[in-house]
């Protein structure tokens, strides 16, 4: 039962505040890998500019892992190794530090499974 509930999860998982869905805009887009392992998101740390719109795509190299940015509803479950990814847009709208978790029961260290995503504020010099 969870494994068809898994894909059609995969494949709807958005991102909405402080980022939002944005499909008109691809050109641009930075995308950016992350791996959930052991109780580790890597990277660790995540920096955008305010306004940047990235693609999230999210693979685990061990078990079943989620995948949430607190403060928003990026809510994503990520496949186990070999299962596929999860992806994500994100468009990073109010500066700050995001805390990153997952969500999911994944082992003895599930707790301390976390990682930071910071938007910084756009500088006034306007370079995008």
């Amino acid at each position: 039962m969870l494994r068809l509930l898994l894909v059609p999860l995969v494949l709807i998982a958005t991102a909405t505040s402080p980022g939002a869905l944005s499909t008109s805009q691809t050109q641009n887009r930075r995308v950016i890998e992350i791996t959930a392992e052991r109780f580790e998101f890597w990277p660790s740390e995540i920096t955008l500019e305010q306004g940047e719109e990235v693609e999230l795509r999210i693979h685990s190299a061990d078990t079943i892992h989620g995948f949430r940015i607190v403060g928003t509803t990026t809510n994503l479950v990520i496949p186990k190794r070999g299962k596929g990814e999860a992806v994500a847009m994100f468009t990073a709208t109010t500066p700050g530090r995001y805390a990153i978790e997952c969500n999911r029961m994944c082992g003895a260290g599930h707790n301390f499974m976390r990682a930071t995503l910071v938007v910084r504020e756009r500088s006034s010099q306007g370079t995008r």
